[in-house]
Parts: C-alpha cells; structure tokens; sequence
C-alpha cells in the first residue's frame, strides 16, 4: 500500500514510502536554494531556510487515517500469525476516534477472535485477494460489539473487500458478527469457501444482534450452519440485504430469529439452502415486527423456501420475487416443501399479508400454505407445484387465514405428476375460513380441480376461469 500511516503511535514507515518522502522534501529544498532573495542578497555563508514538508499523497479511503496492518507486523503469507498486528491497527484507529483499517492483498491467518468496540471504524482489503483465514474452531472471527449492555452503541461502520475464510472446521461463532451496533455498511465481503471444492468450514456467516441499521450489499455467503442470522431490538432494528448478495449451500440462509424491527430483501439470492428463509422468536423472544421481500430470487430449498413459525411476525410483503423448487428433502421429514409455509399463529397483525407479481412454481408441496394471516394475493403466477405425494395445491388457506383476498391471479397445472400423485388444485379454501374474496382468477389445468371451497358463510367467489 502506498499511503503513509500519519498517526504518531504507528510504527515510522520505511523502504519506498519514505525514501519518497526524503526525495520530496529535498527537490524542495534545492529548489529553493536556487531561487535568488528579492532585496537585499544572502550572506554567502548562510544556509538556505528548511523546505516545509511534502503535502501528504491523497487518501483514496476517504477522510479516515489509514492503518495499514502491514505496518503493525502483518505479514499475509497465510502462515504468519497475524492476530496482534491486526488488533495493533484496530486498537491504534480506535485510539484516533477512527480510522481505516486497511488489509492489502494477502492471506492474514488469525488464533483468536479479533476485536472492535470503537466507532467509525472501516475494515477495507483489496478484495477477494484479501483474506482473513481463521485457525481456530470456537468462536467469533471478527467481532464488532460495545463492551457492556450500558454501554453506547459501536456506530458508523464500514467493512468493505475482503473475505473471510476458515481453515479449521469451525464448531460455532460468525465470521462476522455484530452485537450492540448502530449504522453499519457491508460491502462486498465474502464468508464462503472461496471455491466450491473447498471445505465448508464456517459455521455462521453473518450474525446480528441488538442492532439499529444495517446493511449488507453483493456479500456472498456459505457456512455449515446459518448464512445470516439477526434478533434484538425491536424498534428501529433494521437490516437491508440487497445489492446482489448470494446465499447459498447452508442449512439455514437467513434466520430472523425474534425481536427485530424490521428485514428488507431486495435483489437478493438465496438458493439451494436447506430453508431459504426461517422467521420466529427462538432467539429474541419476541415476534419480528415486519419483512418485505422485493425482486428477491428464492430457489432450490431442501424444505421449504420460506417458513414462517408461531409468534412469527407481523407484517409481510412479497412483491415481484421468484419462489422456485422447494422440498427436495422429502426423505427427512419435511414432505410438504412449500414456496411459502406459513403455520398456524405465525402472522399476527390483523391487516393483509400482500403477495404481488410474484412467480411461484415447482415445489414438490404447494406454493403458499398458509394457516394465518389476512392474505391479498394479486398479479402472481403460482404453478406446476406438487412434485411429491403430499402437495400439489397453488394456494391452500387454514382455518387461521380469514380476511383474505385472492384476485388476479394466474393458478395453473398444479398436481400433473402422474408418478408423484398429489392432489393438484389451483386455490383450496378449507373449513373454517371466512370473509374471504376469491375472483378473476385462471385456475385451468390443474390436476384434480381450480377451485376446493369449504369456507364461509361471509364470501364472494366468482368469475374464476376453471372452476
């Protein structure tokens, strides 16, 4: 890295940078001498006045100090223990009121969990070439939390190009995880295996407690146990993944675990996941107040693409996201493989769950299976589910998803597994619903029949095409 480290506490810099340094400050200084004194001449003897100091080079990491870990004794050939030099450069930016943490190309083997408590801190590499390797199995990799629940919250973060990687098979902690943060930016960090032959040795990616302002762009992520998991604080807990981030190859892609004010997925990928997306309390305790999934991609789940538990949440949007290929697993227990899975109690606001311009096809159960929740269901495609025995319905509501309307809709070959034999219904309204509208729907071709209506008294049912 070219940029001097201009805090007093970091070791001097030398080689080329300061070579340069003495090469500026004295063209200056000849420059000077050769310039004749206007008035009066200089005694011959005099020596010329000292040449101020080059102008420091521009800083292309904004206005923060740089501390490059380089400079603390880094050495990122990937057998190096690099722990202390790189908490040497954290704890020297803290000691500034910030600063940029720099991490030039290379491999930075760490034995412990390096640890930030300050604010306004960025952590910025070079890229994928720029790694944290972990080697050690319990524990934190990289951990951003105040130092006590009393304490103000770490705010004004920014941990940008870099990947984070373990050698060791880890058995529990994220490599990344905040805990009591405020205003975070994560840009372009990977917690994966670099390649798809590696050993998947992380064992979270990304874990977000007690936090207020989050957001997560073109991250790419792969662990053994979860990709992204958040709870805490329910007001004003927001965490935005957007931005091109990919979720892949993971048990659990993302786990919005209770207590979180709210969870924004927008141009997202997350596939091949053992469930896409699990919402409930078992972490925070409390229902997560609202989740709204917009131009998301939800593929190739093992279980259910997104699944929705008791106590859940209470507001949920999904507008113009794909929903394909859910329930693989059908030999572990999980035969409904659902898009959408919602169980009873798990939408507790009384005002509609809306599904817009959504594309919902392929699931070996059916495409939403809901048993709560007021539902308004427009302008989607929901087909050619029921792959295995136990599904086959585009829409099927329970007895807890009175107050829905379903209109518009698209709601075709459902069922047509002939070896599988599932049910194949378009829309299925079971006992026990009521005050329902289901109208102006296509519900043609499906395997068995359009439209199962055993709810009411309180409904309007009309003008659906199949019938």
């Amino acid at each position: 890295m070219n940029q001097p480290t201009t805090e007093e506490t970091a070791p001097a810099t030398s080689g080329r940078r300061a070579f340069l340094g003495r090469a500026a400050i004295g063209g200056i200084a000849a420059a000077a001498a050769m310039v004749p004194l206007v008035g009066a001449a200089a005694p011959a003897s005099a020596a010329p006045k000292p040449a101020p100091p080059a102008p420091p080079a521009p800083n292309p990491h904004g206005h923060h100090r740089v501390f490059d870990v380089q400079d603390f004794g880094a050495k990122g050939n990937g057998t190096h223990d690099d722990t202390v030099a790189i908490q040497k450069a954290i704890t020297a930016a803290q000691a500034a009121g910030g600063g940029t943490v720099y991490l030039p190309s290379g491999k930075y083997k760490t034995t412990s969990t390096l640890k930030i408590t300050g604010a306004n801190i960025t952590v910025e590499g070079e890229g994928a070439s720029s790694i944290i390797a972990c080697a050690f199995a319990a524990g934190d990799i990289l951990r951003v939390a105040r130092t006590s629940s009393s304490a103000a919250l770490v705010a004004n973060g920014l941990f940008t190009d870099f990947a984070i990687i373990s050698t060791v098979k880890k058995t529990s902690g994220a490599a990344l995880a905040m805990d009591g943060v405020q205003d975070m930016r994560i840009c372009n960090v990977h917690a994966v295996s670099r390649v798809y032959s590696d050993p998947n040795n992380l064992w979270d990616s990304f874990s977000f407690h007690d936090f207020t302002i989050v957001v997560m762009e073109n991250c790419k992520i792969q662990a053994q146990n979860k990709g992204i998991t958040c709870w805490g604080n329910q007001v004003g807990a927001d965490l935005w993944i957007t931005g091109g981030t990919l979720c892949s190859f993971t048990p659990i892609g993302v786990h919005v675990g209770g207590g979180v004010g709210g969870v924004y997925f927008d141009e997202f990928l997350c596939y091949l996941n053992g469930t896409n997306v699990l919402i409930d309390d078992t972490l925070g305790g409390s229902a997560n107040r609202e989740l709204i999934f917009n131009e998301a991609v939800f593929d190739g789940s093992y279980r259910h693409n997104v699944e929705i538990m008791p106590n859940g949440v209470y507001v949920l949007t999904f507008q113009n996201t794909w929903f394909g290929n859910s329930g693989f697993d059908q030999k572990a227990g999980h035969p409904e493989g659902c898009l959408i899975r919602v169980h009873p109690g798990g939408i507790l606001h009384p005002s509609n769950v809306t599904v817009s311009g959504c594309k919902m096809f392929n699931a070996y159960g059916s495409g939403i299976f809901a048993e709560s929740g007021a539902w308004t269901i427009t302008g989607s495609d929901i087909s050619l589910n029921g792959q295995g025995a136990a599904g086959g319905y585009g829409v099927i509501l329970g007895a807890g998803a009175s107050g829905t309307v379903i209109n518009g809709n698209s709601m075709h070959t459902n069922g047509n597994y002939p070896s599988a034999k599932p049910v194949g219904v378009g829309i299925k309204i079971a006992s026990g619903v009521n005050d329902y509208i289901v109208t102006s729907n296509s519900v043609i071709g499906n395997g068995t029949a359009g439209l199962v209506d055993e709810g009411g008294p309180s409904k309007i049912v009309d003008l659906n095409l199949g019938a």
